[in-house]
């Protein structure tokens, strides 16, 4: 049996497409599917119902799946063990981080790692979506909590405050607000992802503004925004400290903070560790701890 053609059958299947594995994969997309095609001859009936426009499963694909997939994770597994035994990691690590803070201080991070263990190739994916470890093929993410139940294994990196910031013109002209709800009838420019406005949480309530007259998904740029005096903003302190000592920015609804969110360095649950992966989690550990007291922060 054609072990690997069983591990790119699950590609095709998550992509939707054999041309979508292909790339993943980085092969023809032809090889694709001539392979996957002998894995059908062999086993005497059709896995997938191919159209020119569509991929779907036939009944005897459904049943092989999930044991597809376990095969996969096995060989991840076998590959991860195989790599404990190299004395110098080796291939490509694939992290994603929300885009604030893989501009910050997760690309210097990075540039360090990289000289370090210069075997190693890095992609960094920006992302505020918490994206599938599988179908992505992630090594890691960093990612803000509370997290998800899940397979994951999750390392606090440390916890961050988020506050109200407005400019200092447009709190003179409304006065300095004393609860959340009056933001109601504020201008509000706000973080979202996917054209999804995001939450603004409080310490006692959770507060979704029903629309928005500016919509972000790059928190610098709501920050931005209302710095110009376009409107009341909900950002990290961390991200804000600069528009805060500059004076270009005000810090509204204190008494409201929310407690600080957790953020994480998240990977895959395996018996095994990659000496990449190994390797990168105690290198940003040691940035962590060096990286010390910042505003808005808390370790």
């Amino acid at each position: 049996m054609d072990l690997e053609a069983v591990c790119w059958f699950v590609d095709v299947v998550e992509q939707g497409s054999f041309a979508a594995a292909a790339r993943r994969l980085k092969q023809p997309s032809s090889n694709v599917s001539r392979r996957v095609s002998a894995l059908e001859t062999e086993f005497g009936v059709p896995l997938l119902l191919r159209t020119t426009r569509s991929l779907a499963l036939t009944p005897e694909g459904q049943a092989f799946l999930p044991l597809a997939t376990q095969l996969r994770q096995e060989r991840i597994q076998l590959e991860s063990w195989a790599d404990t035994l190299r004395s110098e990691p080796s291939g490509r690590l694939r992290i994603t981080a929300p885009s604030s803070f893989a501009r910050g201080p997760l690309t210097n991070w990075l540039i360090r790692y990289r000289a370090a263990y210069p075997k190693v190739d890095i992609e960094l994916i920006h992302s505020n979506d918490y994206l599938d470890f599988q179908t992505h093929q992630l090594d890691f993410a960093f990612r803000q909590g509370p997290l998800p139940d899940s397979g994951l294994v999750a390392q606090r990196m440390f916890s961050i405050e988020y506050g109200v910031f407005a400019s200092p013109a447009r709190l003179a002209a409304t006065g300095d607000l004393t609860h959340p709800d009056q933001l109601t009838t504020l201008p509000i420019i706000s973080p979202g992802a996917r054209q999804q406005i995001l939450p603004w949480r409080f310490k006692h309530q959770v507060w979704v503004p029903k629309g928005a007259t500016m919509l972000f998904e790059d928190m610098e740029q709501c920050l931005q925004a209302a710095a110009a005096g376009h409107g009341f903003t909900y950002a990290s302190r961390y991200e804000a400290t600069p528009f805060l000592r500059s004076g270009d920015l005000q810090e509204t609804l204190i008494d409201h903070r929310p407690e600080p969110v957790g953020f994480y360095l998240v990977s895959p649950h395996r018996q095994y560790r990659s000496l990449k992966s190994e390797t990168f989690l105690q290198h940003v550990l040691q940035e962590r701890d060096a990286f010390g007291l910042a505003d808005g922060l808390v370790f």
